[in-house]
């Protein structure tokens, strides 16, 4: 049976290699410019700058998806082993789901009106832009690990660790922000109250596919 790692090794993929780079790289442009569009939300409250930025990480999402299925014709092509191939795709499929959280978020949170993070607590608004810094800390990480799978392959126990580390402090700051949420007499719209919520789930869920991915990362690792 093939090895991903082995398959990496080869000139022949070199290809391979710098558009999954490109692809972990756009990956995590999508999370900053989530981070930049909800500190101008928050901080600013200025709803049509931060829709505009919003709507750059859906155009960045959709770049992701077309490399993503560039990566994946690729790998199709020419004798490659089933196990290779199938590695590689649940790699990329896994970094992909980065991306698609991070638009999910964009979309979702520009239904919410301005009334709601106007009663919202500055805890509330603290706790939500600290998650994001966790996040965007731990996807750059991400970049680090895919980065180093693909070239040399001398940090990833150490990447993958610091991730684990940040997707845990954002699983403990979303405990904290529902618990304060319930502090706060809030006079929208129910169906605010259940996008807002949505929207929080998939911030946590960010940190969590980036996790995903070191995981599979890892276990790709032990198996050479």
């Amino acid at each position: 049976m093939g090895s991903l790692i082995e398959y990496l090794k080869r000139e022949t993929a070199v290809n391979v290699l710098e558009k999954s780079i490109k692809h972990a790289q756009i990956v995590q442009e999508c999370v900053k410019m989530l981070d930049e569009g909800l500190q101008i939300l928050l901080k600013e409250k200025d709803l049509e700058k931060s829709h505009d930025i919003f709507h750059k990480v859906d155009i960045l999402e959709r770049d992701a998806d077309k490399l993503r299925r560039k990566i994946q014709r690729d790998v199709t092509r020419g004798e490659l082993d089933p196990t290779v191939r199938q590695n590689l795709s649940h790699l990329i499929k896994r970094m992909d789901d980065v991306a698609n959280c991070s638009t999910g978020v964009a979309r979702r949170i520009n239904t919410i009106p301005l009334k709601f993070w106007e009663q919202s607590s500055i805890e509330t608004i603290e706790i939500i832009l600290e998650m994001m810094k966790n996040t965007v800390e731990c996807v750059q990480f991400l970049d680090k690990i895919v980065i180093d799978l693909l070239e040399e392959r001398k940090h990833l126990k150490d990447y993958a660790k610091k991730i684990n580390q940040l997707e845990h402090e954002v699983d403990l700051l979303n405990i904290k922000l529902r618990k304060n949420l319930q502090d706060t007499d809030y006079d929208v719209n129910y169906f605010t109250v259940f996008t807002a919520g949505n929207v929080f789930d998939i911030i946590e869920a960010i940190s969590d596919a980036i996790e995903a991915v070191a995981d599979y990362i890892m276990v790709l690792l032990i198996g050479t």
